[in-house]
């Protein structure tokens, strides 16, 4: 049995089907790469380990905890719904949603007290970007991503109004390239959960949690976007160097 975390029940040509991160290697799947599973055939509830165990039409079962729903609203919405269409008890799936939001909440606790403020901290596998979350004031605030579609690739955005700024291309072959960071972007404190090595920009994370050191070369900023916060200004280079007071 496949066990998930950051799981979720989303419905696709009018059928239910499983998302999630596989926990660890198996003969099928990368551990913490992104997958989608077939069509939903059952749905157990093992109340005593606070567990779902779905069975899908092509035989496969994956375990579910409550505590790794995920949680986020838009997430948590259409994966309550999905459950209940599924004819799991309401009960069961406020329950996994409020375990998950103590699991977070605790985790934020525990990152206040191991980083440092202006560290941007990236949690990552097989399957690419899964958290991030940022320092600020002694207080870790979790990003969400936006997608930005754009004319001929997407990128992803992570962003506090008026505090931090973090953007990136897809991830795509074990590797992500960002595109802008703001200057309160100190460090990136990378947690590769995944089996296997990831990249970002040109910087190999193995297993476990590495720190890279933002600077002005390993990071230049070159983004002119009105939207973006420590973004470049159109005048920026014209600007260079001149004295305001002449």
């Amino acid at each position: 049995m496949t066990k998930l975390a950051k799981w979720h029940v989303e419905e696709i040509l009018e059928n239910f089907v499983l998302g999630g991160f596989p926990v660890k290697d198996d003969d099928r799947f990368l551990a913490c790469s992104s997958i989608l599973t077939s069509m939903i055939d059952t749905v157990e509830v093992d109340e005593p380990n606070k567990a779902f165990i779905f069975h899908t039409m092509s035989g496969s079962e994956y375990l579910c905890p409550f505590e790794d729903i995920r949680w986020t609203d838009r997430f948590a919405e259409f994966s309550k719904d999905n459950l209940e269409r599924l004819k799991v008890v309401p009960h069961f799936v406020d329950e996994a949603i409020k375990l998950a939001h103590e699991k977070e909440s605790s985790f934020v606790a525990w990152l206040e007290k191991e980083i440092f403020n202006g560290d941007l901290f990236i949690e990552i596998g097989a399957g690419g970007i899964l958290n991030v979350h940022f320092k600020y004031e002694d207080k870790v605030h979790r990003l969400s991503s936006q997608i930005h579609m754009g004319m001929f690739k997407d990128s992803y955005l992570y962003q506090l109004s008026g505090i931090v700024d973090f953007r990136h291309y897809a991830f795509v072959g074990g590797s992500v390239s960002t595109y802008h960071m703001s200057d309160s972007i100190k460090r990136l404190v990378v947690n590769n959960i995944g089996s296997r090595p990831v990249t970002i920009d040109n910087v190999v994370y193995k297993h476990g949690v590495n720190v890279t050191l933002v600077t002005e070369e390993n990071h230049p900023e070159g983004l002119i976007s009105p939207d973006a916060f420590n973004g470049k200004s159109l005048l920026s280079d014209f600007m260079e160097g001149v004295d305001l007071l002449d």
